[in-house]
């Protein structure tokens, strides 16, 4: 989409003569960089100032915003996925960058057709870190190998794997939630907290700094509501055990650090591989009696190794993103 004419995708877009495939192709494209989305807004403003198009008024974003993120809790049935890789750094959902420069019952006409709402995904991949906006106005960011979504009805219910904070935008009314893969939800109005709930661990963290939240169960059964400085652990079993923590120690990867306290080779080994992107083979004959504690700001990988073999006995190997620990 590098040259734009009448006779081409998006003024063929504005004229509403797209297909469901061409409109999935021009949302990727404006939320692939803000050279794009300057580029769309000016074409945009062009079409409307067109001749054929004086009936057409500039349109107030936030006032289409609004209008669109009321109307689009009318429509259900069946969805469709739009993948947005966090690498671009869009601090932005894809619907929002739709709601540019359009109105809302043109935007629900054209895209959605009355019943495909859209299902938003977003992913950081292994060794990245990122920060998003949702649609309601909330923050969250994204740790290592963590993936959100959300339909567009309903930004306030987002799903969750991996790790993220949550900045949430109060809103008394419509309170926000958290869905985990071990089936138990957070729900919150308006708050500051850090969630973990990576599938392959035993325990889903979650830790409040600030506001309160409530801890649900599988079965929507309340089991804890935490207020700040305290961290809710759950089981898959279906248990919480509740302490007072320091909240601020849980969310230092949104700032590229993080703090290990009296943790083992094996309970380390998967954190590390979320944070530097590399697959790690750790020797069955490692002493799991060792300890680390330590804190990561900017040091490499074969830093901190160095670092853990002052306490422990071990060597190790680097060879691309692959790293092998081996017991002497």
């Amino acid at each position: 989409m590098a040259k734009f004419n009448e006779d081409t995708l998006l003024y063929r877009f504005f004229e509403k003569e797209t297909s469901e495939e061409e409109n999935e192709e021009i949302i990727n494209w404006v939320s692939a960089s803000e050279e794009n989305r300057k580029e769309f807004r000016k074409i945009h403003k062009v079409f409307l100032s067109s001749n054929l198009k004086q009936f057409y008024s500039e349109i107030d974003i936030d006032d289409a915003w609004s209008k669109l993120y009321s109307n689009l809790q009318k429509y259900k049935g069946k969805s469709r996925i739009i993948s947005s890789n966090l690498i671009l750094k869009v601090a932005a959902s894809v619907i929002i960058l739709i709601a540019f420069g359009f109105g809302s019952i043109w935007t629900n006409e054209h895209i959605f057709n009355g019943n495909k709402p859209i299902i938003v995904h977003f992913e950081a991949p292994a060794g990245e870190k990122s920060k998003i906006q949702l649609a309601d106005g909330s923050n969250v960011w994204l740790n290592s190998e963590t993936v959100l979504t959300y339909n567009v009805t309903n930004p306030r219910n987002v799903a969750v794997e991996g790790e993220a904070f949550f900045d949430i935008k109060k809103d008394a009314g419509k309170p926000f939630w958290v869905e985990t893969p071990s089936g138990m939800k957070v729900k919150v109005t308006g708050t500051r907290f850090n969630l973990r709930c990576y599938a392959d661990d035993l325990i889903v963290e979650t830790t409040l700094e600030e506001g309160k939240v409530s801890i649900l169960g599988e079965n929507s059964n309340r089991l804890a509501v935490l207020t700040p400085g305290q961290q809710a652990r759950y089981t898959y079993k279906g248990e919480v055990h509740v302490e007072n923590v320091s909240p601020e120690l849980y969310s230092l990867w949104k700032n590229n650090e993080i703090v290990f306290s009296e943790i083992s080779f094996r309970d380390l080994v998967p954190q590390i591989e979320r944070w530097f992107g590399v697959s790690i083979e750790l020797d069955p004959k490692i002493n799991d009696e060792d300890r680390f504690t330590m804190t990561i700001k900017t040091e490499s990988l074969r830093e901190m190794l160095n670092m853990m073999k002052l306490t422990s006995n071990f060597n190790y190997e680097i060879n691309g993103s692959r790293v092998k620990i081996i017991s002497k």
